[in-house]
């Protein structure tokens, strides 16, 4: 499936989810009382808007540290949409089980655990399943607005600090380098080839150059597959990218060899 979006691995983003969900599940349950939750809820002791209150601070809790985690490693686990849907399904379950284990032991531990597991469900897939809706929603339009999809041919490279330093044509681009703290990014410009560094990781820039279609044919290159002429095995097994410019070869792992040639 296709890559999300650089807006999905934004804090900014994983924070409004946190507010958004929490948020309209008070006042969702306090104003409509779904699923019997008042009675659920109140516990015959008039608990009913505390305990409300207290499954939002859990929402609060639970997808602060969750959403902390995932924008951890959103350069290596963070990247598709297959991803986003699986880490949902988990932030939701996680939910249920504290959910059912709150009210399981505040309510007197009345009802087996596992049958007030099948309860809470409803609450959190059901009743949080909108305002994730709406979030993810709104971030695609924010996306497309800032990428319209008349530019989809132009990447746009930003620096370790978010700032856009340089947009370039997706088909000029041969390589991308790295180099320590930065990456060396080759291109054409007017036939001749230039070179940009960019103060950033690979590790970093990597989903941006996947979304493009570009290829990591060794542990510190990213090669724009349109440009290969050839690929070469020299004396010793070493295996190399020859490009469609004068004399520029770049090497590739001997494990990604085969996937690179299937792509040529």
């Amino acid at each position: 499936m296709n890559n999300l979006p650089d807006i999905f691995r934004k804090y900014t983003n994983h924070l409004w989810y946190i507010l958004i969900s929490s948020t309209f599940f008070f006042f969702f349950v306090a104003i409509y009382e779904p699923f019997r939750m008042r009675e659920a809820l109140d516990m015959g002791k008039g608990m009913f808007i505390f305990n409300t209150t207290m499954l939002m601070c859990i929402i609060v809790v639970t997808l602060f540290l969750t959403r902390t985690v995932l924008w951890l490693l959103r350069a290596s686990l963070y990247r598709t949409w297959w991803q986003f849907i699986a880490w949902v399904f988990l932030e939701l379950t996680i939910l249920t089980y504290f959910f059912a284990l709150y009210i399981y032991l505040v309510g007197g531990r009345t009802i087996p655990y596992f049958a007030q597991l099948a309860i809470c469900l409803q609450y959190s897939f059901l009743i949080l399943g909108l305002p994730y809706i709406v979030v993810t929603t709104i971030s695609l339009i924010i996306s497309l607005m800032q990428h319209p999809v008349e530019n989809r041919d132009s990447i746009r490279f930003s620096d370790a600090n978010k700032q856009l330093k340089i947009v370039l044509l997706k088909d000029a681009i041969l390589y991308v380098q790295a180099d320590e703290n930065y990456v060396k990014i080759h291109y054409l410009d007017n036939g001749k080839e230039k070179e940009y560094s960019l103060r950033t990781t690979m590790a970093a820039i990597a989903p941006l150059l996947e979304q493009f279609g570009f290829f990591r044919c060794h542990r510190s290159y990213f090669v724009n597959v349109s440009h290969i002429v050839a690929l070469r095995k020299d004396p010793g097994d070493v295996i190399s990218a020859e490009l469609d410019v004068p004399q520029r070869v770049i090497p590739v792992s001997r494990r990604l060899y085969h996937a690179l040639s299937e792509k040529m």
